[in-house]
């Protein structure tokens, strides 16, 4: 009987299955215990290639970053930056539990940071100078990350059924916010994101242009 040839372990393989993991079972469910179970090791073998579970989540994060896609130079800026801004927020949905350490923990590789540069980069070709590419980065930045945390913690409270009623509150009362809370409760998140992106392009044309005319 032919002996079936065990996939040998390596950092990539152990921190592909631990992304696995939390997609499946969030932050909370992966430990080391677990991990090794998922990858048919004992938890120590692991730390042959991972120096300890902070370690795990860095390499992780960057494994996620790896993931956004760089537009072809060829394509108008404009195209480049929403195909970036959609490839984060893809990145974000399929890997809600890990997206979100960007904002905690530091990314190890240039390769995980190269999709963030391309963003400042556009910038630049658009004709930011280098002081205001940065602010310019910063808001774009902003609201791609503050856009995917919305949609993530908007998708976790509808799955665990903690959606407001906002039908029930008194519309004479609080008009505004009943009309808010519903009016968002009808939107097309997807729809919306490239909307938003578009407002965003046409903003950067606008400061874009506003930067170059004016040297002072």
């Amino acid at each position: 009987m032919a002996v079936t040839e065990r996939e040998p372990l390596s950092r990539e393989r152990i921190i592909s299955a631990a992304i696995e993991l939390v997609d499946v079972q969030g932050l909370a469910g992966l430990s080391m215990r677990k991990l090794g179970a998922a990858v048919g090791v004992e938890a120590m073998s692991l730390y042959n290639h991972v120096d300890n579970k902070e370690d795990l989540l860095d390499g992780m994060l960057d494994a996620v970053l790896r993931e956004v896609p760089i537009p072809d130079a060829s394509l108008p800026w404009e195209q480049r930056l929403r195909l970036i801004a959609q490839g984060f927020r893809k990145a974000g949905l399929d890997h809600p539990g890990v997206l979100p350490m960007f904002n905690s923990r530091r990314i190890e590789s240039a390769d995980a940071f190269a999709a963030i540069a391309a963003i400042h980069e556009i910038l630049r070709e658009v004709g930011f100078d280098e002081e205001s590419a940065l602010d310019a980065f910063v808001f774009v930045a902003s609201f791609i990350a503050g856009y995917i945390q919305i949609d993530m913690g908007r998708i976790s409270m509808s799955t665990e059924g903690r959606v407001t009623d906002y039908a029930s509150w008194d519309p004479a009362a609080h008009p505004s916010e009943v009309q808010l809370g519903l009016g968002l409760m009808k939107r097309d998140w997807d729809t919306e994101y490239d909307r938003c992106i578009g407002l965003l392009v046409s903003g950067l044309v606008a400061l874009a242009d506003g930067a170059v005319s004016d040297p002072g």
